[in-house]
């Protein structure tokens, strides 16, 4: 073997390449996992040492996609940025197109990412809702990172599919899909899709809220208001292993869209449910002063002109509502 990484021949018989080849078949990406430690999360081994010659492999399969952890390695930024230099090099020493998603759990890596690769997590692993909302709340912090090729992830989307190792309330997995679209980050499943709920197939197939995640403007959304706490990132990090309750609050998330839309995300993450509206200062700071034209995107549903004022119940508990405001055009 020569020291190059071996499929398990009992789980892939005929190879990695047919693995992926097969994917590609279906018009799939392919994706796979490694490690910058000597060992995976999983205790597999990781490419600590040997980046170039893991990489090389990873190309040859046909790779797409390639998330590298940070299980059994250093934590150092200095320490970390070095090894993750070395596969980014390696990468792109192949020729091959493969997207770089950096897996250190930490929000420090925003501002570094787009020089080492394609997207990077800001948080700690996404279990549940007092999860949800922390990398929600630490990402709130680092839109102006994001930009095309270069994304902050908050981790993936982990849905309430009964048979998920993890999961959310449902409503509470339609918030985070909704609130990953508006942050632009990426979509990865976290889920077995065989074993997913009719809910959430519906949810993840939703075309309008994943257009708003793909828009062409590629700019993430931002708080356009909240009357949640202000915590420095630092403090966000830090309360991401003692788990403190969730704050009783709401904001609005906005994001700007091609051609002078926007997606507007209300939320609650209190344990009441909450009247949540859009004021003429919000219309405004979106140049949308007149008002709009407000279309729901989950019940895909035109809703007329709204002015200021414009306001919807929200539901308790990390509930949401998803709108696309487009200008309105007044004619004389």
């Amino acid at each position: 073997a020569q020291g190059d990484l071996q499929p398990d021949p009992r789980k892939f018989p005929e190879g990695m390449k047919a693995v992926a080849d097969y994917v590609h078949s279906k018009g799939l990406k392919f994706g796979l996992y490694t490690d910058r430690g000597l060992w995976t999360c999983a205790a597999r081994p990781g490419s600590a040492g040997r980046e170039a010659g893991d990489v090389r492999t990873f190309a040859r399969w046909g790779v797409d996609y390639l998330k590298v952890d940070s299980c059994n390695a250093p934590k150092d930024p200095k320490a970390a940025i070095s090894e993750y230099v070395k596969i980014r090099d390696a990468l792109n020493s192949t020729g091959r197109p493969i997207w770089y998603a950096l897996c250190g759990w930490a929000p420090w890596y925003a501002e570094v990412g787009r020089a080492l690769g394609n997207s990077w997590r800001i948080a700690h692993d996404l279990n549940g809702f007092r999860e949800m909302w922390n990398s929600v709340a630490i990402n709130s912090r680092l839109h102006r990172f994001a930009g095309p090729g270069a994304w902050n992830d908050p981790d993936g989307l982990i849905g309430s599919s009964e048979r998920s190792r993890v999961q959310l309330l449902p409503h509470q997995s339609r918030t985070q899909f909704a609130l990953w679209s508006i942050m632009a980050a990426p979509l990865v499943l976290g889920l077995d899709p065989g074993a997913m709920s009719p809910y959430d197939r519906e949810t993840y197939t939703n075309r309008e809220v994943i257009a708003v995640n793909q828009d062409g403007l590629h700019q993430q959304g931002f708080v356009l208001w909240e009357n949640c706490p202000q915590q420095s990132i630092t403090e966000l990090n830090e309360q991401a292993s003692s788990s403190p309750p969730v704050p009783s609050c709401q904001q609005l998330w906005a994001r700007p869209l091609l051609g002078g839309d926007w997606a507007v995300a209300m939320v609650n993450w209190a344990d009441t449910t909450t009247l949540v509206a859009v004021g003429s200062a919000e219309l405004k700071r979106m140049g949308l002063a007149a008002g709009a034209r407000v279309r729901d995107l989950w019940q895909q549903r035109d809703l007329g002109a709204q002015g200021p004022g414009f306001r919807a119940h929200v539901r308790a508990t990390g509930g949401s509502e998803l709108f696309r405001f487009s200008p309105r055009h007044f004619f004389v």
